[in-house]
């Protein structure tokens, strides 16, 4: 539905070139109304490899029958490092339809040389890296609730993540 000079972008027709062979990326600098359309597309059994990011992995609940990772190292901005063993835990977790398979098949590709056992058990077997809550109650939040006659401000905050952490 895109019209003019959008649907002619290199990263809408390179996508819709890929998606037409059942094969789909998805990662963090993808358009959101292309990220949508990758994510339909998988919901409805049309994509048959998919290279993503944990940003897929994050957000969306599909699960497939392998993962494969083209490598343990991500960049975080500022330099590569190894994946923290609750983003491994969250990409591989994907493996495996529940109905569907009787396993789920989890691949490491190490392009750059195989780990050390140290670094392998510690992405995944490591501990997952905890939560912490960064929500504050400010003032103008509790006048804000309080101008929503149906939301009471105790309601509000039971449904916090810190809260339901604290309990």
């Amino acid at each position: 539905k895109l019209k003019g000079t959008d649907a002619e972008l290199p990263q809408i027709l390179w996508l819709q070139d890929l998606l037409a062979r059942g094969i789909a990326g998805h990662h963090s600098g993808l358009l959101p109304l292309m990220k949508e359309a990758v994510e339909i597309r998988c919901s409805r059994g049309l994509v048959k490899i998919l290279f993503a990011t944990e940003t897929f992995a994050m957000g969306v609940n599909m699960p497939a029958r392998t993962v494969v990772f083209s490598s343990l190292r991500k960049h975080d901005g500022n330099s590569f490092r190894y994946l923290h063993a609750g983003e491994y835990t969250q990409m591989a977790g994907r493996a495996g339809r529940r109905g569907k398979d009787d396993t789920g098949t989890v691949i490491i590709l190490c392009p750059e040389g195989p780990l050390s056992d140290t670094s392998l058990r510690q992405i995944i077997l490591g501990q997952a890296t905890r939560l912490t809550s960064q929500f504050r109650l400010t003032y103008q939040m509790i006048l804000s609730l309080l101008r929503i006659e149906s939301l009471r401000v105790e309601e509000m905050l039971k449904k916090s993540f810190s809260e339901d952490t604290a309990q």
